[in-house]
């Protein structure tokens, strides 16, 4: 039976909290005003105005309490005696309008937040497919065109109280993208090749900076960067512990190891906590070996249901008619189609898309929560002197994902991760109805991520009068909550039912107009609740929770030994099949830019790798040698030398 459950609850004392903060945002309002009475402003002459009657009524010291740019009649020029009354007030936050309201509602009658001038914003660094002049990359950016990032640039470019977390390889910090905006936990400078540029690809797509007339523009360029290494969950766990409240891990493994359980459970209290973690789905990652079709495999972390999962879509031409090319064997084909998940199609006589090479496509299953642009200009790649500088498959899907989760919390910090995963997901373009999408419908999340809408909804949500619409979708699965602190919803044209769930409270209305359905089955439910007493203030940065490690303390999967007092601590992870080298020396952790060398050799001296680190930066070498029962590690630091033998197995 479904259940459908409607529940008003009434609180009769709204309290909205009064922050002050020395901050000179500016928010919009039109505000009706039934009788001014002597309510009169002058120029302080620092760009605020001051009461000129002051008196020590309730609305005088609400009003001194903040900040007033201007007070202004809204239409001067109006002859109705209804738009006499409205007025144009700017002040520093939107608290004053919230206390006016709660106070005087019968003198402050209607208030309405609105943004000035408020267009598309096209940076200088936009790419060849941008309006305005190009000083950035001549590459073209359809990406950006389709997630629609220039709309969610004129509301925001981030703030820096978003903190980012990228597990990956190196960040090219020196770059012009991420001058003085990397924090690093762990860094190996390699000059060449997929580790070389991997990290800044990711780093670029998520946060690289925009408008300055180089490169690419990242999705949320004014967001702090903390960088850390990749392919373990120690990295995401140290990552939360400096800060980062979105981590992106564009890797994929087909298991978590030993503690894959224990992973689960640390990511879904993070979750909890309003910690999020977006991953990569996998680029046809065989995880299943009794099959040989790997791309409807599960790959991890990105599996884990509390992590969201991104798969990829092209972003290049609307119609195969734009992309039409003949083939080897002399078939019509089309490729990089908008919002298709598969790279080529096959165009029959009768004009259907049938996708092509199903089997190397990227991860499509049942964990997938949203999609991205695959392609792009890759600024790593670029950087490193990789041949291919236009490309990408779900390593580069993630980080729009991330930024776009940066870009919602630097205009809404209040929101936690079921509200952010719900946006993200109502705003969404749908595209499992798309030709040549067949294959995969289902198994593309709720569609493509929309960072203008996303972004906009996120905002609306903390606006003091506003409307949060939801409209045009039809969803049969995952579940949508909203609760802090939307004053208006209004569902329209949209269709809740299945296994899809709804949790939606506002202050003031929820307002089902025609088309909406509502039809949870009897695993769902939908909650549509009032509470006027949700706080409307500001949120900003807790201190960080101290989370235990997953990862016992007291246990090694080796044993160091050397041959004298030792300046390195090195082990053998099994689970992670790396030889993991520790700067225990303060002398040598203060010796930044100086280099040191690590060479693994066999128990008979067999050298097996060689990989060269900075200082301070701790090392992590991947290497299988599960077959050794001991290894011999080397490390050069200057004229001096250390060895380590550690002990594999048993």
């Amino acid at each position: 039976m479904s259940r459908v459950l409607f529940i008003f609850f009434l609180f009769l004392n709204f309290i909205a909290t009064a922050q002050m903060d020395t901050d000179e945002d500016r928010y919009y309002f039109y505000v009706t005003i039934n009788d001014l009475g002597n309510l009169t402003f002058s120029d302080n002459g620092d760009g605020t105005l001051g009461l000129v009657t002051q008196n020590e009524s309730q609305e005088a010291n609400i009003y001194n309490a903040y900040k007033v740019y201007e007070f202004e009649p809204a239409f001067p020029g109006s002859r109705l005696d209804h738009l006499k009354k409205v007025y144009r007030i700017v002040t520093n936050r939107v608290e004053l309008l919230g206390r006016l309201w709660h106070n005087f509602p019968e003198k402050y009658t209607k208030i309405d937040q609105f943004y000035p001038n408020e267009t598309s914003f096209y940076p200088n660094d936009y790419g060849s497919t941008s309006p305005v002049t190009n000083l950035g990359v001549e590459q073209p950016l359809y990406d950006l065109d389709l997630i629609n990032a220039a709309g969610a640039w004129g509301i925001t470019l981030g703030s820096e109280k978003v903190v980012m977390g990228i597990s990956d390889a190196k960040i090219d910090s020196t770059n012009t993208e991420f001058l003085n905006r990397i924090e690093y936990l762990s860094y190996k400078d390699i000059q060449s090749g997929l580790q070389c540029a991997h990290g800044t690809n990711v780093a670029a797509i998520a946060a690289a900076s925009a408008n300055n007339a180089y490169g690419r523009p990242g999705i949320c360029s004014n967001c702090r960067i903390v960088s850390h290494g990749y392919g373990t969950f120690k990295f995401v766990e140290e990552l939360v512990a400096a800060g980062a409240r979105v981590i992106n891990t564009s890797w994929a493994v087909c298991n978590m190891g030993k503690y894959h359980k224990e992973i689960e459970d640390r990511i879904n209290e993070m979750y909890e906590d309003g910690i999020l973690i977006v991953a990569g789905a996998g680029n046809a990652k065989n995880c299943n070996r009794e099959d040989d079709y790997a791309p409807d495999d599960y790959a991890y972390p990105a599996s884990y249901e509390k992590v969201i999962s991104v798969t990829g879509v092209h972003s290049r031409f609307s119609s195969h008619l734009d992309s039409t090319y003949i083939d080897t064997e002399g078939y019509t084909g089309a490729r990089h189609l908008k919002d298709r998940h598969a790279s080529n199609f096959a165009i029959v006589k009768s004009g259907k898309v049938i996708a092509k090479y199903q089997k190397y496509v990227m991860q499509f299953n049942e964990s997938i929560d949203i999609c991205a642009p695959a392609r792009s200009y890759l600024l790593g790649n670029d950087l490193c002197g990789n041949e291919t500088i236009y490309g990408g498959a779900t390593s580069s899907t993630a980080p729009y994902v991330t930024g776009v989760i940066g870009l919602m919390w630097s205009v809404n910090y209040c929101l936690d991760s079921y509200e952010t995963e719900s946006i993200l997901k109502l705003t969404s373009a749908a595209i499992d109805h798309l030709p040549g999408n067949e294959p995969f419908a289902g198994k593309l999340g709720s569609g493509r991520v929309d960072a203008f809408k996303a972004v906009k909804m996120a905002r609306d949500m903390k606006e003091l009068m506003g409307t949060v619409h939801i409209k045009g979708r039809d969803f049969s699965r995952f579940h949508f909550k909203l609760k802090n602190s939307p004053y208006n919803i209004q569902i329209e044209d949209q269709i809740f039912r299945d296994s899809s769930s709804v949790a939606f409270s506002a202050r003031n209305s929820i307002v089902l107009k025609p088309g909406t359905r509502l039809a949870p089955d009897a695993s769902s439910f939908v909650k549509l609740s009032i509470d006027p007493s949700v706080s409307t203030a500001e949120c900003f940065p807790k201190p960080t929770k101290k989370y235990e490690s997953v990862y016992p303390a007291t246990e090694s999967s080796s044993t160091t030994r050397s041959t004298r007092l030792y300046n390195f601590k090195v082990n053998y992870s099994k689970e992670d099949e790396q030889i993991q080298v520790e700067v225990l020396s303060a002398t040598l952790k203060k010796q930044r830019g100086a280099t040191f060398v690590v060479k693994i050799y066999t128990p008979d001296n067999r050298l097996l790798k060689e990989e060269e680190f900075t200082f301070p930066e701790n090392a992590a070498i991947d290497i299988d040698i599960d077959g050794l029962k001991f290894c011999n590690v080397e490390i050069t630091f200057g004229e001096r030398k250390e060895f380590h033998r550690i002990k594999i197995r048993s």
